[in-house]
């Protein structure tokens, strides 16, 4: 009787999920971060730690945040919340509109990364929902993902994809394939397939369990990273902001916001009209781009990369396989810049009709911003949201999480 019921407890302990294990380490990270659960934008090691951002969106949203999560990559970082008021570090961190967003990705992150957050997450993220910004430029023929993605992987994140039940072994064949053809030796990327014992694997899920022990000091620290070095504060771990929960949240007024941000756009912009920031313009950023677009900006056969689109559709089947919602943000690219290069405004439209025609296919939701590509403020530079670009997409934002009613009613 003894030997039966240690062989039920050791099935019992095999089958459950890895998250349990997860729940306990994130738990003691909890406690750890409760005073200062909240970054504008998680540095890279706190991205690419799904038991930080578990316990952080817990943690926020335990003291009121009601935090979103919303994958991305570089323009989260590269427009500074103290130059364009309409970053999400301000407007959803400095109102309480009913919600707050969490930023999650770094350069580098690339559809494969995302695949894979997905799937390391998908049992935290809330509502089911993540909206997800997709750019153009990942896709382009002078991009080299399999080094965008060695620089971005994330060895935690991908275990816990493996560890996903609801991820299927057909998704993860080919995700470990991509890993390998990106660099990744094979070794790190079947480890969790080599001949282990059962009991091999019951040790291992028993000490993940209760194994509390880890240091958090790498992943926890506001110097760890280097991408953050001109933007620590972007990084830097503090309480949830009080803006955020005082009084009864509102509506935005998204024609205020909008009156608003087209006038920070002009101050920002005086010294050019292509709507580019002025610091990077008179500084000789302009001038240095526009010297060495032909060297980069150019494709030779094809001008985009089908390995990327695959690699998006990972992100789509990693989704629908695993409950999550997702909204595909199609993010555009300066007219007036690019279109002194290869890359022009009919071949950019080739990228933006394969997207939609995906997510149509996919019965993914998506808003597709290629209309904007010559309004001079919606672009920072040219590729990262500026001032009316942000306040279009935090009302989508908005919209996808908190129904569109309520978002248009102040309209």
């Amino acid at each position: 009787m003894k030997r039966l019921v240690a062989v039920v407890l050791a099935i019992a302990l095999v089958c459950v999920p890895v998250a349990m294990g997860a729940t306990a380490s994130s738990s003691a990270l909890e406690k750890q971060i409760a005073s200062t659960p909240y970054q504008i934008w998680p540095a890279k090691a706190r991205s690419n730690s799904p038991d930080f951002v578990r316990a952080a969106i817990k943690q926020r949203n335990a003291q009121g945040d009601n935090c979103k999560v919303v994958l991305g990559t570089s323009e989260f970082r590269w427009v500074y919340p103290d130059t364009v008021s309409s970053h999400p570090g301000n407007f959803f961190a400095n109102n309480n509109y009913g919600m707050d967003t969490f930023l999650l990705g770094q350069p580098y992150c690339q559809d494969l990364w995302h695949a894979i957050e997905a799937g390391a997450l998908s049992e935290d993220i809330p509502d089911d929902k993540v909206v997800f910004f997709c750019g153009i430029s990942w896709f382009m023929d002078y991009q080299n993902p399999a080094k965008c993605f060695r620089l971005s992987f994330s060895p935690e994140a991908y275990a816990d994809l493996m560890a996903n039940p609801k991820v299927s072994d057909k998704t993860k064949a080919k995700i470990q394939k991509k890993m390998v053809e990106y660099g990744v030796s094979e070794d790190e990327v079947y480890a969790e397939a080599s001949d282990k014992t059962f009991v091999d694997r019951i040790n291992e899920g028993v000490q993940k369990i209760f194994d509390t022990s880890k240091n958090w000091d790498a992943v926890l620290s506001d110097e760890e990273d280097d991408w953050n070095a001109p933007e620590r504060e972007l990084n830097k771990s503090r309480p949830v902001p009080e803006g955020r929960t005082q009084g009864e949240a509102q509506v935005p007024d998204w024609d205020a916001w909008m009156s608003q941000e087209q006038a920070e756009g002009a101050d920002q912009t005086s010294s050019n009209d292509m709507g580019i920031y002025n610091s990077w313009y008179e500084n000789g950023g302009y001038d240095k781009w526009y010297a060495g677009r032909e060297d980069w900006l150019t494709f030779t056969d094809e001008p985009y990369q089908e390995t990327e689109f695959e690699d998006f559709e990972l992100f789509l089947d990693v989704c629908q396989e695993t409950g999550i919602q997702p909204l595909v943000v199609l993010m555009p690219l300066k007219g007036a810049m690019v279109d002194q290069t290869d890359y022009t405004a009919d071949v950019r439209a080739i990228w933006y009709d394969r997207m939609k025609a995906i997510c149509e296919e996919r019965g993914a939701e998506y808003v597709d911003y290629s209309p904007y590509e010559y309004d001079p403020y919606f672009l920072y530079d040219m590729a990262h949201f500026g001032w009316t670009g942000w306040v279009q997409v935090n009302h989508d934002i908005y919209e996808f999480f908190m129904g569109k009613d309520e978002a248009d009613e102040a309209n």
